[in-house]
């Protein structure tokens, strides 16, 4: 699960990054974004940029009406877009149906030849995604645990630290932490401060370790990106 402290953080660099790593590996995998806003209109149909890229990298698996079924135009927070395309979000009626099979086929923690799932939310994980639930509850309902992105900026700390125990109180595992570096951005070290204080964010008592803390450049070669994630979640890759 794809979750971020933020829009525009570079989730779908990251699920990309994984698909394409996984693809390379004959490893099927199986791309979900099930809403995204700020699509363009293209012969009359809504385009949503951002799953199309995650539908590329996974080869295309399936068809991208699968991938994102949900698309608007406004590019806001899901609900006001629905809102402005005159309709509404619902969690239990638009989002669950969508995400039902992932909840079924849950991934391994060592993949194999069976489908591997990479699920992008639609903006911040504390953001809405529907009329009555935020970005953060895909990965309460899938139950898969959770690659947090977050810019690699000066500033940064205080909302990743947020995020961290948001996701430790709804009990929800966080697989690695991502830390997203733009070029030409400002070296704050985040990574030694974040490695740091990440045992007093997830306290021994809880029966969790802290989770792998990875930095990676926003120009970087993709599928190297994936296999360095892959390898710091322990996740081995079988023929």
């Amino acid at each position: 699960m794809i979750l971020a402290t933020d829009t525009e953080v570079g989730k779908t660099f990251i699920g990309c990054a994984l698909a394409q790593a996984l693809c390379h590996a004959g490893i099927v995998v199986k791309v979900r974004k099930p809403v995204e806003t700020g699509c363009t209109s293209k012969d009359g149909q809504l385009v949503p940029a951002d799953a199309c890229l995650l539908w590329a990298a996974a080869d295309k698996a399936e068809p991208l009406d699968i991938v994102c079924p949900l698309r608007f135009s406004l590019p806001v927070a899901a609900p006001q877009a629905a809102k402005h395309a005159g309709t509404s979000l619902k969690f239990d009626r638009d989002i669950a149906p969508i995400l039902q099979p992932v909840t079924l086929t849950a991934n391994d923690h060592a993949a194999s030849a069976k489908s591997f799932w990479v699920i992008e939310s639609a903006g911040g994980a504390l953001s809405p995604l529907t009329d009555d639930h935020l970005n953060v509850q895909l990965a309460a309902f899938t139950k898969l645990p959770v690659i947090l992105i977050a810019h690699d900026r000066l500033g940064t700390l205080s909302t990743l630290f947020a995020h961290i125990e948001s996701l430790a109180q709804r009990a929800i595992p966080i697989a690695a932490i991502v830390l997203n570096r733009r070029p030409k951005q400002q070296d704050a070290d985040n990574l030694t401060a974040l490695k740091a204080w990440l045992p007093h964010l997830v306290r021994a008592d809880s029966g969790s370790l802290p989770p792998p803390v990875v930095s990676v450049a926003q120009d970087a070669n993709q599928q190297a990106v994936g296999l360095e994630l892959l390898n710091t979640m322990n996740i081995q890759i079988k023929p």
